[in-house]
């Protein structure tokens, strides 16, 4: 999750955290957790700059991901966010390169 349930929800763990009803170690998974969501998100320039390392276009990022040219160009503007498995295979893509998956 990339959106404000993932923080909402960690904001709720924490008052329970301070009630006594979450231990010490759960707080810190939960708070790990949220802090991996925040790291994971793909902002319009970091995919722009993963498709240029890679030097591809649009339309190829688009076909390896299964995805179509205007929901790239999308996320690049910033006007939507890639989720799910094309959010996954972005991930992929910058860690190890494009080749793993063709």
């Amino acid at each position: 999750m990339t959106d404000n349930r993932l923080t909402s929800l960690a904001e709720m763990a924490q008052r329970f955290h301070n009630n006594g009803i979450l231990d010490k170690i759960t707080m810190r998974k939960i708070d790990a957790l949220a802090m991996s969501a925040k790291q994971d998100e793909m902002t319009p320039e970091k995919i722009k700059h993963i498709r240029e390392k890679e030097r591809i276009s649009q339309a190829v990022l688009a076909t390896v991901l299964n995805m179509s040219s205007e929901s790239v160009q999308k996320w690049e503007q910033g006007k939507s966010k890639p989720q799910g498995a094309a959010l996954r295979l972005l991930h992929v893509i910058d860690k190890k390169g494009i080749e793993v998956l063709i």
